[in-house]
């Protein structure tokens, strides 16, 4: 087919131009001997047709772009070179057949050519989208965050090859709604095939608008077919040699995430060289998402990819400002858009996504659509190595909490329970959490944390959004003398967490064999809060017992942040 073979390659975020001419020659990414010229796959006779002066335009179309300078490999290399790096590509291939139907495809949609429509104009990464699918992989995932043409890109490759190639079949499907795709179509599609070819009589391919049937087909000319699919009924039986699943990224139930695909793979059972092209933005949740398990497959080396993401390990410190701010020295959104969005200063406009972060009210949302980052809604997982817990924990006797610690203390939501730790550290600065009480109810809290906090003049530390803690506060007000209060938000909840599991792993935590803090580090999960924050959490199991550890972490925060350091103390560093 004219296609040079490449190894399969995966970059991150490479110091090296993608597309760096020289350097992809020396690493083999192109052949040296050019390919042969394309084969013309349209029907030996094409049928005549004639518009109102009775010309025979037949001939005319497909035009063969002769003049395109992106037809030339060189402009075309040299274009795609100006794309930003995509944190994952695979192999990239480059044809004059390839490039040739590519071209068409954006001639019709308007974006290339004399009759492109006002300032519109091929990007950088949309070559790196069509190379990608010319590798001819069967499945391919291709990411973008709003406003990056991923699903122009697939479209111009799937209407380009119908127009050339004989009987070829491409399926669109938006997994979100038929009406969606529908809107698509008519939208952004259709028009544009319509101003080029205003006269329906002498127009060389037929647009459908008709509702559940909308589409295009160049078989006048003896080309395929395009068609926007409204029913998962409508891909189950049929045979294509390109499906498109449009925002996969969106469904939630794992019944329909499955029927789609049970409906999908055999489609290709009669086109061997058929092509599954999986496209979308973040989604809220990993396990089970369409989009995520295609992109899986592509890093791992079995299939094309494009993803342009935020790198990994990003966290909600990160996320919390634009820029980096005296209340929020963490922050580098702005930083992150600019690593990860293909279509700033061309698409769209850094201005532009600082003000619609500005207006979002949903951080997680906006990291999901500009930033590629996938929530982790539903995941919960192990957190306390089991052999690092044991190996802090000792047998001997219950100790004296020292002059200086830290007293806090945690309800179980369903005031199943409730537990009292003290947190300090000694000379070393290992880190020590010693359970005071436990009991279950939590009708026994107001007055037992009232007496500990009068013995040992302490402030009393709590989740301050934890409506169960703040029904024990409002009785700890009527006590006299009333403790001092340390309420604590949501992001002490999570640094709490996060520092205790920390001091755990590296082996700087002793405990002493309580059997209520045991069990509750044996059976802790992780919940996840916000994008990629998280806290202690109890899965599907809302009974579960993790009191004694979730006082034991806002315990130890509030002795590091209140306490004076002692010498030689090691550094503390949060988990991400």
């Amino acid at each position: 087919m004219g296609r040079p073979k490449l190894s399969y390659t995966t970059q991150q975020h490479q110091p090296l131009s993608l597309l760096d001419e020289e350097v992809e020659a020396e690493a083999g990414f192109f052949s040296a001997t050019p390919p042969p010229p394309p084969t013309a796959l349209k029907a030996a006779s094409p049928p005549e047709i004639k518009n109102n002066s009775g010309r025979k335009i037949a001939a005319d179309f497909p035009p063969d772009l002769t003049g395109n300078p992106l037809l030339e490999e060189a402009a075309w290399l040299d274009l795609r070179s100006r794309a930003l790096t995509p944190k994952h590509v695979s192999e990239l291939v480059t044809s004059d057949r390839d490039r040739r139907e590519f071209l068409e495809g954006a001639r019709l949609l308007r974006l290339d050519g004399a009759t492109r429509q006002g300032d519109r104009r091929l990007q950088p990464q949309q070559l790196v989208i069509a190379d990608m699918l010319a590798a001819g992989h069967k499945h391919n995932a291709v990411i973008i965050p709003r406003r990056g043409t991923k699903s122009t890109s697939v479209y111009m490759t799937g209407i380009g090859r119908a127009v050339h190639r004989e009987d070829y079949r491409v399926g669109i499907f938006d997994t979100r709604s038929g009406k969606a795709g529908r809107s698509r179509f008519l939208k952004d599609v259709a028009p544009h095939l319509e101003r080029l070819y205003p006269d329906k009589r002498s127009r060389p391919f037929t647009v459908v608008r008709i509702a559940g049937m909308e589409g295009m087909s160049f078989a006048r000319t003896g080309g395929g077919v395009v068609n926007w699919l409204s029913t998962i009924d409508d891909i189950r039986g049929e045979a294509f040699d390109m499906l498109v699943l449009d925002e996969a990224g969106e469904p939630r139930d794992p019944g329909f995430v499955s029927e789609i695909m049970a409906a999908a793979l055999p489609t290709f059972d009669t086109r061997p060289d058929g092509q599954l092209v999986i496209i979308g933005t973040a989604g809220r949740f990993k396990a089970g998402n369409m989009l995520w398990d295609a992109l899986e497959q592509g890093r791992n080396g079995s299939g094309g990819i494009v993803e342009y993401a935020a790198p990994d390990g990003i966290t909600d410190e990160q996320l919390e400002a634009w820029e980096p701010t005296e209340e929020h020295p963490y922050a580098r959104v702005r930083e992150l858009v600019e690593l990860t969005h293909p279509g700033v200063d061309t698409l769209t406009t850094i201005e532009t996504i600082h003000g619609n972060y500005d207006l979002s009210t949903d951080v997680e949302k906006f990291a999901r659509e500009y930033l590629s980052i996938f929530g982790n809604i539903g995941e919960s997982v192990g957190l306390i190595d089991p052999t690092k817990w044991a190996d802090g924990g000792t047998g001997g006797d219950l100790p004296t909490p020292p002059p200086n610690f830290a007293l806090a203390f945690a309800p179980h939501p369903d005031q199943l329970c409730g537990s009292i730790v003290a947190a300090w550290r000694d000379k070393k600065g290992r880190a020590h959490v010693l359970m005071l009480e436990h009991k279950t109810n939590v009708k026994w809290m107001a007055a037992e944390t009232a007496r500990l906090a009068r013995k040992y003049q302490r402030r009393l530390t709590y989740d301050g959004k934890s409506q169960v803690a703040l029904n024990i506060v409002e009785d700890l007000t009527r006590a006299r003398p009333r403790p001092r209060m340390d309420p604590r938000d949501v992001t002490d909840v999570k640094q709490g967490a996060a520092l205790l599991v920390d001091e755990i792993h590296r082996g700087n935590l002793t405990h002493y064999r309580q059997p209520e803090l045991d069990l509750a580090a044996r059976r802790v999960l992780k919940r996840s809060i916000g994008v990629n924050g998280w806290a202690f959490g109890r899965g599907r199991d809302f009974d579960m017992d993790i009191t004694p550890l979730e006082a034991a972490a806002l315990a130890l925060l509030a002795y590091d942040q209140g306490q004076p350091r002692t010498t030689g103390k090691p550094a503390i560093t949060f988990a991400a």
